[in-house]
């Protein structure tokens, strides 16, 4: 099967020596910018692609792409979004852009509110509606929904003090996952994760933490199994596309960004679910749908995300040009239903892989996490099964070569880390450090 691309039936609206765009795309030090900006420039399309300063440095994959015509930094939106907004404007202003694609939480909750400015100039905001944004990115509002569906998620309980904790713990056990209900936190000016705590100790420690910093979160059971995601493209109520993939490994561990995923056959169970929470939400455009399967092998909802998902290389990589679908609904033209997809195809992010493999050196024997050496043979012998690599491409290998640089610093880091815990271990026990126990360890 080949790689689906559809056909662009309005053209590029502007070449280059033409002042203008066809499409800003933001986040650019972002896996799925960087994938868009490819497949939007190989299509004919004319991009541009922004980063926060904050965020962005000489390296940013994004900007190294051939197909970026031009670069731009604007000010950062965790510091201050509304300078942000202005900035994205005032390029547009300047430089007559049909759609402004943001990526990532961050960017897109400060460009959110200001849709009629964008309208106003004649640019399509790529984001879904308000109201779905606004659902989508509260998961105690989401699992309320699902459950209203009969859809099944995690036990989840609401804390707002310590003692709406201890309760948790009576009635959730250890270990707990402390969830914050939204991903991007303005109180905080970051995106914050989800946490394992495996007693009480760590999780006074964590909701201590959420709570000073004015981050509203839940309680939910640990659920253990499969992790499964679907991502999906509506178009006026209508399911364009329909991809699944299951993560072998992601960073965190718990469920952050996946680092190994494989596209795999659409699982009936988890379609279904997706496609109705979806649809309740009132979605337009691209969105993911988490899931991870029980020890009875239930699927149960982890959240949504109404945004292109850090898995687009899977969804490309398998056949269907997610990227051009996205830009065709954004300008109003007819999006072409691709017919399917490949199954098996695993692609991996690198870096993070790396990372994930330097973190089991701070996770031994918790939850999620490998043995040592397990993890190293996980790790190398991956490279016999992939060759799917987030960033890398022959038509466009810049933006992999600034990844295979922030890979050697992980490399470096972990190696950093791997000696310091072999001292420190020796100082415990009086051996050479080579020798040190395994399961001592360095919290960073």
């Amino acid at each position: 099967m080949t790689r689906q691309s559809p056909a662009l039936t309005d053209g590029a609206g502007y070449r280059a020596g033409i002042k203008g765009f066809d499409a800003l795309v933001l986040d650019g030090n972002f896996r799925q910018s960087m994938r868009v900006t490819h497949n939007l420039g190989r299509a004919g399309l004319r991009v541009a692609v922004g980063e926060a300063a904050s965020e962005c440095s000489p390296h940013t994959p994004g900007f190294q792409s051939r197909y970026c015509a031009r670069t731009v930094v604007f000010p950062s939106y965790a510091v201050d979004p509304a300078a942000y907004a202005d900035a994205v404007l005032d390029f547009i202003r300047e430089n007559p852009t049909r759609v402004v694609l943001p990526t990532g939480d961050g960017s897109i909750s400060a460009l959110s509110a200001r849709r009629a400015d964008f309208s106003a100039l004649g640019t399509a905001l790529a984001i879904a509606p308000e109201d779905a944004l606004a659902l989508a990115n509260d998961k105690d509002r989401t699992l309320r929904l699902a459950g209203e569906l009969g859809i099944d998620y995690p036990r989840s309980l609401p804390v707002g003090s310590l003692a709406d904790l201890r309760a948790a713990a009576v009635e959730l056990g250890f270990p707990m996952v402390l969830k914050p209900v939204t991903s991007w936190a303005h109180a905080a000016a970051s995106r914050v994760a989800a946490v394992v705590a495996v007693d009480e100790t760590e999780a006074r420690d964590v909701a201590g933490q959420f709570l000073a910093s004015g981050v509203r979160f839940l309680a939910q059971e640990y659920a253990i199994g499969r992790r499964e995601g679907v991502t999906l493209m509506i178009v006026a109520g209508e399911v364009i596309v329909s991809f699944a993939h299951t993560e072998h490994r992601t960073m965190p561990q718990l469920g952050g960004a996946s680092t190994l995923r494989e596209s795999i056959a659409m699982p009936a169970d988890i379609q279904d679910s997706a496609i109705r929470l979806a649809k309740a939400i009132g979605i337009e455009g691209p969105c993911a749908v988490e899931f991870r399967r029980n020890r009875e092998g239930r699927p149960l909802l982890m959240e949504v995300n109404a945004r292109i998902g850090g898995a687009l290389d899977s969804v490309t990589s398998a056949g269907i040009d997610l990227p051009v679908l996205l830009w065709q609904w954004a300008t109003g033209q007819q999006v072409q239903r691709p017919a399917s997809y490949r199954t098996g195809v695993r692609t991996r992010w690198l870096q993070g892989d790396i990372r994930w493999l330097g973190a089991n050196l701070n996770r031994v024997g918790r939850p999620d996490s490998e043995p040592m050496r397990r993890a190293l043979l996980m790790f190398i012998g991956e490279f016999a099964r992939t060759w799917r690599y987030d960033y890398f491409s022959l038509r466009d290998p810049k933006p992999g070569l600034a990844e295979l640089r922030l890979c050697l610093n992980s490399v470096f880091r972990f190696a950093t880390l791997t000696r310091a815990r072999k001292s420190r271990a020796a100082e415990y026990t009086g051996l050479a450090p080579e020798w040190g126990p395994s399961a001592e360890v360095v919290r960073k």
